[in-house]
């Protein structure tokens, strides 16, 4: 797809302004040099790409240019209620909100923070570089002001959960960035919220590492303006006997894409993968997962659950790939799908590509619609018909958000789910 660099240059001396005004070290500098060089020498992913086969970003990159999110007033941001003993760090048009933001609570070692604040931090500079491979990861390097840092040294618990709030405002662009690392043994909770009033462009990027033998939640809710683009790069590295549960939650956005990388490094590491995608109205969604198993006796389990309708394009590709060296893998991916109108589609395809011998894989994908004797066994009972209808989305549904450990965030994505299917019952009923 072919770009105006200059659109792109403009943006990141504007940037690079921000970093020298900031006080920031001059290594920021090369690299986001580097990272726009790169970006700009592939450009926006493009259909002739297996991996964006169906999903098209022309007019997400039409939109791309030197309007980077400037602050606003932080009485116009959406920032959705949390629990009272979270810790919170919320960022505004991409620039960190000290006001609406915890300010006490917060763990006497480690990090939990900015990540502008901690650019002289031993490790920052790791933190930047190893951004994830692809071209959006690298636009996101070029161009993010700030992000959040989560760093749990070894044998430390958080008992808080720690509420990372993306809010935007304005039509520009945004760059949001979540750095996690744990020690070995360490513990924490970590949700990832997006959400905004505003038709912004989001590239966002989120590197997570988990130390031998430590166990990280993380939640990731999407919910952008219906005219928002929001396009996601999330890396996750596990150490040996390591486990992490990971749930991802799109109910926003006119075009969503996920790209959610998993490398089981250690053996033992362990991930549960569940995944929640709503489209109507001509949105569209498109989640990849790859998991790669590169040690012996690891183990994976994903499943993922599209509700299409309205003309609502759905997409999953889910790659299971086993390494030689990882014997005795345990790996099972699952995606179902409904389709409630005529026009609603879902292109699913899991895939399996194993080197090892010795290993327990299995993936599977169906798709279809409420089932029709269980809506009759409902009217006959009473049930008005839309209400029927809703409660078996909701069944359907109820499967991934009872992953959710958060019980706030359980309860804040049901209402969520419940409002959009009601919206979508009106359209159906005219």
């Amino acid at each position: 797809m072919n770009l105006d660099p200059n659109n792109y240059r403009a943006a990141l001396a504007n940037t690079l302004k921000q970093d020298a005004d900031a006080g920031h070290p001059e290594w920021l500098l090369p690299i986001r040099n580097e990272a726009l060089k790169q970006f700009l020498k592939q450009g926006f992913p493009h259909n002739k790409l297996e991996n964006w086969r169906y999903t098209n970003l022309a007019p997400m990159s039409e939109r791309i240019n030197a309007s980077v999110a400037q602050p606003a007033a932080v009485s116009d941001a959406i920032v959705p209620v949390t629990d009272s003993d979270s810790l919170t760090l919320v960022f505004v048009n991409g620039m960190f909100s000290s006001q609406k933001s915890s300010r006490t609570g917060f763990p006497a070692k480690g990090i939990v923070s900015n990540m502008a604040t901690q650019l002289d931090t031993d490790g920052a500079e790791d933190w930047l570089r190893n951004s994830g491979d692809s071209d959006l990861a690298q636009l996101n390097l070029a161009m993010t002001n700030d992000g959040a840092v989560v760093q749990i040294p070894d044998n430390i618990e958080i008992a808080q959960t720690i509420h990372i709030i993306f809010t935007n405002t304005a039509e520009a662009n945004v760059f949001p960035r979540v750095i996690i690392r744990l020690g070995r043994n360490a513990k924490a909770t970590v949700i990832e919220h997006h959400i905004s009033n505003a038709a912004c462009v989001s590239t966002a990027v989120t590197n997570i590492s988990c130390g031998e033998g430590s166990h990280l939640t993380y939640q990731k809710l999407q919910e952008e303006h219906a005219r928002s683009f929001h396009v996601a790069a999330q890396t996750i590295k596990l150490a040996k006997d390591s486990h992490c549960d990971i749930v991802n939650i799109d109910l926003g956005a006119a075009i969503a894409r996920n790209d959610l990388r998993i490398l089981l490094q250690g053996s033992g590491a362990e991930v549960g993968v569940s995944g929640l995608f709503l489209v109507d109205a001509e949105r569209h969604a498109d989640n990849h997962l790859h998991l790669e198993h590169q040690a012996a006796n690891t183990r994976s389990r994903s499943h993922y659950a599209g509700v299409m309708a309205n003309k609502g394009h759905g997409v999953f590709n889910g790659m299971i790939h086993v390494l030689q060296a990882a014997q005795k893998t345990d790996a099972a991916l699952n995606n179902k799908n409904l389709l409630l109108t005529q026009g609603a589609e879902i292109d699913t395809k899991p895939e399996l590509e194993i080197y090892a011998d010795d290993v327990k894989c299995a993936h599977g994908s169906t798709t279809g619609q409420l089932d029709a004797a269980s809506l009759f066994y409902l009217r006959t009972r009473g049930v008005p018909q839309q209400v029927a209808r809703n409660m078996l989305v909701q069944a359907f549904a109820i499967e991934v958000v009872q992953q959710l450990a958060n019980e706030s965030l359980r309860e804040y994505v049901q209402n969520s789910v419940e409002q959009q299917l009601n919206k979508l019952g009106a359209v159906i009923e005219n």
